[in-house]
């Protein structure tokens, strides 16, 4: 599992911005963030309103989506509806990526998800930790966030988890249902929960 982080010195957060806070994974309370509130909740409006166009208008949904998500590559193809993705210009995702249906991604951590991937089903991205063993703090709403990386040539069977801080190397392929738990190297296959190497892949050549 990722490493936990140090208990939070409040009093020291106190002086941060939020923002810098979740820029260098320090703890923050998201109940005590309205700023964070507000991008979230208009993540959620507008995924909503970009689900309920598509029934109509693939196309014209799909510039709505393009437009919420400045860091994504032109001609990245998702599929709709999306489940959630809380803070859209945190999400980079590289040309020619495929994405299928109910992607859900928390919460304010990078996600970056290579060029020419192909990601399944139901697939969630979750950047966020909170305390394994203090239930007050987790009670008190404490949480920092870990990046996700995803790289290249990556293939994603449907309904995989990746949890904070993975980084998924390039020309990966994860077995359906799969937790990423851990860093997976490049150049293979991984499967289970939590996810393990199952084989090597042979390298791609340009």
């Amino acid at each position: 599992m990722n490493k936990q982080r140090q208990d939070p010195d409040i009093k020291a957060l106190a002086r941060k911005d939020v923002f810098q806070k979740v820029a260098d994974g320090d703890w923050y309370q998201y109940a005590k963030e309205p700023k964070l509130q507000k991008i979230v909740k208009i993540s959620a409006q507008r995924i909503q309103k970009i689900n309920q166009l598509a029934i109509e208008d693939d196309e014209e949904a799909t510039r709505e989506l393009n437009r919420l998500l400045p860091n994504a590559a032109a001609d990245v193809d998702i599929y709709f509806p999306i489940t959630s993705i809380e803070y859209p210009n945190n999400l980079t995702v590289g040309a020619r990526t495929f994405i299928n249906a109910n992607l859900q991604i928390l919460s304010a951590g990078q996600v970056t998800i290579g060029k020419d991937c192909f990601i399944g089903p139901n697939c969630q991205l979750y950047t966020p930790n909170h305390h394994p063993s203090n239930p007050v703090l987790r009670r008190e709403g404490w949480q920092y966030d870990l990046p996700i990386t995803i790289g290249d040539d990556c293939w994603f069977g449907g309904s995989v988890i990746v949890l904070p801080g993975v980084k998924i190397g390039d020309n990966v392929v994860i077995g359906a249902g799969s937790v990423v738990t851990k860093d997976i190297p490049s150049n293979t296959m991984a499967a289970g929960n939590p996810a393990r190497v199952i084989k090597q892949m042979p390298e791609i050549h340009e």
